[in-house]
């Protein structure tokens, strides 16, 4: 029987032993999702008083390859940002409310106390919703302000539902912490395959002001195998980060003049294949990462472009993506940043061919203290746990 290619997925999980297949703990809602597994084509073309050229066809040492492409939801980010370096975790409140609250509500109560500028989670399903909060009072249970939205709460939640803030994952280069690998598992509809000992090579975030934010992820990894299951695949991504939520800061002050952002991380990776007498590498192995921003921009002055033109590279450049609070179907309560603290400008290039003049930028990061790289990023959302 024919099968409908939309019932695919994708799932995920972190491997504690490289190579080894650990069952999906994350699904992963992707709009491309190509695995191929590849073995060497041993030839045998010897001479053999005949008139063909090949005599004999074997097959050598394998590995895959995994590409993916997602939307930019801010719980699946994290497994990307991983090819930057470890992810450091500073976790947010988790308490309950200690009493209801209604719709249009400035204030809560709540069990345990919340730092002030925070942005919180309130309730789960279809009345989860967002806030931002002012200076706690109180010494248990403590009064919350509601600082954002200003007309309050949208919903009125019960007692003792859940109330979240959020937590901060830190992305920074690291050359003593091991790479992680990943299991990922692709339902191809017929059968699920197992393709342990992945490990990121590539990853692209794409920001345009008029569309969703994307993410590319490229693996290479181990051969894979049919995995019985049973699997349950459950997809609750919350909304994904929006173009129009970009701002940029460069040349030392915010810009309004940024039309689009590319940035590519990339690392070699190989498959390395040893003496382990098995068609399946010995490891999978990762080098230096590189960094690369292309930036385009509105060119209505010298700001951006004399960054190219003297080779400034003393002001950090640092993209950003801050999800709106409330209730609405964009709101998610997250945030991104990517930053690379000394940029080098490598190509700048006025364009007149346009309703109007735009102006190309190529950026590398370069190594740095700050960063401990040349590239961190921050990503702000409701996983409590480290990626």
């Amino acid at each position: 029987m024919t099968l409908l290619s939309r019932l695919g997925y994708v799932g995920l999980a972190k491997e504690v032993t490289q190579g080894t297949w650990v069952t999906p703990s994350y699904y992963l809602a992707c709009t491309k999702m190509d695995f191929e597994v590849s073995y060497d084509q041993l030839r045998d073309e010897s001479y053999r008083n005949n008139d063909s050229n090949l005599q004999g066809l074997y097959q050598g040492a394998g590995d895959s390859s995994v590409d993916l492409e997602f939307n930019g939801y801010p719980d699946a980010l994290g497994y990307a940002l991983r090819i930057i370096g470890p992810d450091t975790v500073s976790a947010g409140v988790s308490t309950t409310l200690s009493s209801s609250t209604t719709a249009g509500a400035t204030s809560i109560s709540v069990a345990a106390t919340i730092p002030a500028g925070s942005t919180i989670m309130i309730d789960t399903g279809s009345k989860v919703e967002f806030a931002t909060t002012g200076t706690p009072t109180g010494s248990g249970p403590y009064t919350i302000p509601i600082s954002a939205p200003a007309t309050g709460l949208t919903y009125a939640h019960n007692s003792a539902v859940a109330v979240v803030s959020q937590t901060t994952h830190t992305f920074k280069q690291s050359a003593t912490a091991a790479k992680p690998t990943y299991s990922l598992t692709q339902s191809n509809v017929l059968e699920a395959w197992g393709y342990p000992g992945q490990m990121l090579s590539d990853v692209q975030l794409k920001v345009d002001p008029k569309g969703i934010v994307t993410c590319g992820a490229k693996y290479i990894g181990w051969i894979p195998a049919i995995q019985a299951g049973p699997f349950t695949p459950a997809f609750a991504q919350p909304a994904p980060l929006l173009g129009w939520q970009f701002a940029m800061t460069n040349a030392g002050a915010s810009s309004t003049r940024g039309l689009s952002y590319d940035i590519t991380l990339k690392r070699p990776v190989e498959a390395i294949h040893a003496s382990n007498g098995t068609q399946q590498p010995r490891e999978v192995f990762s080098g230096v990462l590189d960094a690369d921003i292309t930036y385009k921009a509105i060119y209505e002055n010298d700001t951006d472009y004399n960054l190219y033109l003297q080779a400034l590279q003393n002001n950090p450049t640092s993209m950003s993506l801050v999800q709106p609070v409330g209730a609405g179907v964009d709101a998610a309560g997250s945030a991104l940043s990517i930053t690379t603290t000394q940029g080098g400008w490598s190509k700048g290039k006025p364009e007149v061919g346009g309703t109007y003049v735009t102006a190309d930028f190529s950026i590398s990061g370069i190594y740095n203290a700050t960063d401990s790289g040349s590239v961190q990023a921050v990503l702000k959302n409701f996983v409590s746990t480290a990626y």
